[in-house]
């Protein structure tokens, strides 16, 4: 059973990468329709937790212990200030370079896993870490050279944050059903961004029916599959293990630059997937995971 339900831990988190990854085409594409960032922030979390509330009210699941609320609006904050800082770093530096950095955090989860939640940096998971993270380079495939000082710092900062989410959540969200948690989270985020919306008098839905489409695709696919399913990888596999299956997410958003907006997939981009998908592999050995967070306890959510 617990073998099993690693594998159902990894298969989520890869599941979840699929919308991660889709993240900079969409927002490319809802760039070209003429949707400014703080809509597309607003509407993309905001129509995700209406999505979600009723489904919970249906079943009676809107609940939240009173201990836990803190600590999940915490954790939604800091959701909301990774994606903040990332888009900041992203107007300062190229993007490619940004991410060189931003995909760095799986080591940074590992580091905050062994020091504030006890877990063992097993041999195997530290030579998966280091493939990953060789893979990433390689995928990406660029240089740091003349990159903005400001934006570098920036993504190294949303870096730090991304892996501070992926620990709170596997804190707070721990004996919740992934739903519930996941709602409650994305709420935090969705709030703060329309409040932001709002009181900078940015919010504008005027964009044509593309853009709106567009929109639809990032509600559905890059958040709500990939917030929920990536919040269940991380109960199942433990923050670290989590994070370093998540690094195929920048195979995935190559490859849908590739064929979606017409980029180039280079030999170096080639086998850095391979080394990514090789680290994946490696999580499935025996030993990788010696001691992984429980499942939440209803399996039908």
């Amino acid at each position: 059973m617990e073998r099993r339900g690693q594998a159902v831990g990894v298969a989520l988190v890869l599941l979840s990468t699929l919308g991660f990854g889709a993240v900079p085409t969409l927002t490319r594409l809802a760039f070209d329709a003429g949707i400014n960032v703080p809509t597309a922030l607003a509407l993309r979390f905001g129509a995700t937790a209406l999505l979600a509330w009723p489904f919970l009210l249906i079943r009676r699941q809107g609940g939240l212990p009173r201990r836990r609320v803190a600590g999940l609006a915490l954790t939604g904050l800091v959701f909301a200030a990774n994606s903040s800082t990332f888009f900041l770093a992203v107007r300062l530096a190229p993007a490619a370079s940004v991410a060189v950095i931003f995909y760095c955090y799986p080591a940074i989860v590992v580091l905050l896993s062994m020091v504030f939640l006890g877990e063992r940096l097993t041999p195997i998971r530290a030579g998966a870490l280091a493939l990953a993270m060789t893979g990433c380079l390689l995928t990406l495939g660029v240089s740091l050279s003349g990159a903005d000082a400001r934006g570098m710092a920036l993504s190294l900062l949303s870096a730090a944050l991304y892996a501070v989410y992926i620990v709170l959540s596997s804190r707070f969200a721990r004996d919740l059903p992934v739903t519930v948690a996941s709602t409650w989270i994305i709420s935090a985020v969705a709030l703060t961004f329309l409040g932001y919306a709002l009181v900078s008098h940015s919010l504008d839905l005027g964009f044509p029916v593309r853009g709106w489409v567009v929109m639809a695709s990032m509600v559905l696919l890059a958040t709500v599959v990939a917030v929920y399913a990536f919040l269940g990888g991380v109960l199942r596999l433990g923050p670290s293990g989590a994070a370093i299956v998540g690094t195929v997410e920048p195979v995935v958003a190559v490859g849908l630059a590739a064929a979606i907006l017409g980029d180039r997939l280079g030999p170096a981009q080639l086998v850095g997937g391979l080394a990514i998908l090789a680290a994946v592999l490696a999580l499935r050995l025996p030993g990788a995971n010696p001691a992984p967070l429980p499942s939440p306890a209803p399996s039908s959510d």
